[in-house]
């Protein structure tokens, strides 16, 4: 899962897969969903790079950015 941080904008893309399988009597179903996708966010002014801090744990990605100091 690519992070990047260029000209103050986090740029976060990935691709998710889901599969979902149900059995009954009389039937059964299995449905599977897939695409990529991407998010980017504008970080205000003052942040400083260094400082942010990503993780991804148990399927759940997360970005920790430190506020900008007092202008």
């Amino acid at each position: 899962m690519p992070i990047e941080l260029e000209d103050n904008v986090l740029s976060v893309s990935g691709e998710r897969k889901a599969e979902q399988e149900e059995r009954k009597e009389g039937y059964y179903r299995l449905e599977r969903s897939f695409g990529t996708f991407s998010r980017s966010l504008a970080l205000p002014d003052g942040v400083k790079p260094e400082g942010i801090e990503a993780s991804f744990v148990n399927g759940v990605l997360e970005v920790k950015i430190p506020k900008p100091g007092a202008a």
